[in-house]
């Protein structure tokens, strides 16, 4: 009988390890999106720029797109023109948000990050405002949408978006809770379940719960 060789550990490793790389990779996940946006946080304005030497907003947003694999149109009027209109009940962080600022129609765009928030190429550089401040209120013209929110998953019962800094907890087979890392604003994760223990809580699956808090949360269930 022939013997079946076997590969050395460390390269079954190797491969493992390239192999995970290459499925995240090709993921395009909103919430890597939205973390990889605010890396460039302070990087100053520049007109016509597209590198992280100097943004101007919609060379800011294609430069971020662009690391997911999204070519978008250069400027914010045919982004504007071009992406799937969103209604503002709709948007989910990733969307990208436009304004009228220094000429009529839409000028100015921006990275919606949930919570009424986004990020942008202001005139003092790569920041984050509000929806909520005046300037931006009056001058918002609408959401489009690039990259879709990642499909429902078997045994999925909705989706839960990060509006404000909220724990995310594992619970053992006695129910008690290990606190695991912080969640930020923005981000979004798929819920599978959910019970009253501890005020409510949401399953995200693996054991990890997230307490049911209105002001950090927001819930929708699936086919909403």
């Amino acid at each position: 009988m022939k013997k079946v060789r076997r590969l050395p550990f460390v390269l079954v490793l190797i491969i493992a390890l390239l192999t995970a790389g290459q499925e995240k990779a090709g993921a395009s996940e909103i919430v890597d999106l939205t973390d990889f946006a605010q890396k460039f946080l302070g990087v100053p304005y520049k007109w016509g720029g597209t590198t992280p030497s100097g943004f101007d907003c919609s060379g800011y947003v294609s430069y971020v797109y662009s690391e997911f694999g999204v070519d978008l149109p250069r400027t914010s009027a045919d982004q504007f023109a071009q992406g799937e209109k969103i209604d503002p009940a709709d948007r989910v962080p990733g969307d990208l948000l436009f304004f009228t600022t220094y000429k009529a129609g839409p000028s100015h765009s921006g990275i919606y990050l949930g919570d009424n928030k986004f990020i942008h190429a202001s005139p003092k550089g790569i920041a984050i405002s509000s929806l909520n401040e005046s300037y931006y209120k009056k001058r918002y013209l609408g959401a489009r949408r690039y990259i879709q929110p990642a499909p429902m998953k078997d045994g999925q019962i909705g989706k839960v978006y990060i509006k404000k800094k909220v724990n995310l907890w594992q619970r053992d087979e006695n129910g008690k809770l290990k606190e695991v890392r912080v969640l930020n604003p923005g981000e979004t994760y798929r819920v599978y379940g959910s019970d009253s223990l501890y005020g409510g809580q949401f399953n995200l699956g693996s054991q990890l719960y997230i307490t049911n808090i209105a002001t950090h949360i927001e819930f929708k269930p699936a086919g909403n």
